[in-house]
């Protein structure tokens, strides 16, 4: 009995292309879907949403693509990428900008502490 290995899927693109996308995903960046070939995207966003760490940017490329196309290359499921797609919000973004809140919080906070200590030493 002969096992069947699975051959390990091609990606559509560079990898320095890959890489961009993914890095830009991970920071909450735009990802630059201009830079990916509009006869691939569908299969780039394939391709990147069968890896998980790769989601984000799955989903920011399929969002730039025809419903038909997404499902002609992937069938259901890239009609649930379709889907996904239009619904995205990135919630990286949202992290972002809490991480960003709560740092302008702390500056404040800190200036105010510099503040009363200038006072107190002033009055001294």
């Amino acid at each position: 009995m002969m096992t069947h290995i699975p051959q390990e899927e091609i990606c559509p693109i560079s990898e320095q292309l890959l890489f961009s996308l993914y890095d830009a995903a991970k920071r909450g960046l735009p990802v630059p879907v201009g830079e990916v070939p509009p006869e691939r995207r569908s299969s780039v966003a394939l391709f990147c949403y069968r890896r998980s760490h790769l989601e984000g940017a799955a989903l920011a490329v399929a969002a730039m693509c025809d419903e038909e196309d997404l499902v002609d290359i992937g069938g259901p499921l890239g009609r649930t990428l379709f889907l996904k797609s239009r619904n995205f919000a990135s919630p990286v973004k949202n992290e972002s900008t809490n991480s960003l809140s709560a740092l302008a919080l702390s500056l404040v906070s800190m200036q105010r502490g510099r503040e009363e200590n200038e006072e107190e030493d002033a009055e001294s």
